[in-house]
């Protein structure tokens, strides 16, 4: 049960552990987790689900807190790359830049609502949940609305954003 929530079995087992940890606070209350004298199995998917969600958040502020100075670290690997691969890694980088700014620029002539949505969901790493919890905007608006901008972003830069994938550089 835990693998088809998690996909990783480390994490799975992790996870396992503490439901297992959980199952024994409520050993006083045993009508909470024993149905016909087995255990709820409703009861375990949300008590892991839970947990992978918590764990999932956690790791995130985790890896924040560890990359909080991403300058260093991508100056660093810059430095200990081979110059025909950092000759490379210009180009790619200019590629990446070019595509962004035109991306940028298409965004700055949306309306200020969809500027202000686009901007929350594609450049910070809240979830289409987190942002309709904090703005009180309803999900299926924010979905629609951020489906609606992958479509517009698709349709005018997807041959730029294929050639970036595909290393076609010189092409963009």
């Amino acid at each position: 049960m835990a693998m088809s929530i998690c996909k990783d079995i480390h994490l799975a087992n992790d996870i396992v552990q503490d439901m297992y940890l959980r199952l024994n606070k409520y050993l006083d209350k045993p009508e909470k987790i024993i149905k016909d004298g087995e255990v709820n199995s409703y009861f375990i998917y949300i008590t892991l689900r839970n947990l992978f969600y918590d764990a999932k958040k956690n790791q995130k502020a985790e890896i924040s807190k560890d990359y909080s100075d991403v300058e260093n670290i991508s100056v660093l690997s810059a430095l200990a790359e081979i110059p025909e691969e950092r000759e490379e890694n210009d180009h790619m980088e200019e590629a990446y830049l070019t595509i962004f700014k035109a991306i940028d620029e298409e965004v700055s002539t949306w309306h200020w609502y969809d500027q202000k949505l686009f901007r929350l969901y594609y450049y910070t790493p809240q979830s289409l949940r987190d942002i309709a919890g904090d703005t009180k905007i309803s999900l299926t608006s924010i979905y629609n609305s951020c489906k609606n901008y992958r479509k517009i972003i698709e349709e005018k830069f997807g041959e730029d954003i294929e050639d970036f994938f595909n290393q076609d550089y010189d092409k963009i």
